[in-house]
């Protein structure tokens, strides 16, 4: 993986966990918005150049693997 550009790294809040400690998939799904507009420019797909170009691009399908629970205070990215 380390050939792989980051494109998000952050930390999970407390305010992003639900009544069990783990963050809850609403904030997982806004992380990958996050990280899908740093792809985009890395690809040079800049919010500039879809406006000046008339071009947009939409998430019409999104698949979520769980690979362990996020805690307050975890890093990510």
């Amino acid at each position: 993986m380390a050939d792989r550009p980051v494109t998000y790294r952050g930390v999970v809040r407390s305010e992003h966990c639900h009544h069990m400690g783990h963050m809850n998939v609403m904030w997982y799904v806004g992380k990958f918005d996050e990280a899908s507009w740093q792809l985009f420019a890395a690809m040079g797909l800049s919010r500039s150049r879809m406006q000046k170009e008339n071009r947009g691009v939409a998430g019409v399908e999104q698949h979520i693997e769980c690979k362990r629970e996020l805690r307050a205070g975890d890093v990510v990215g």
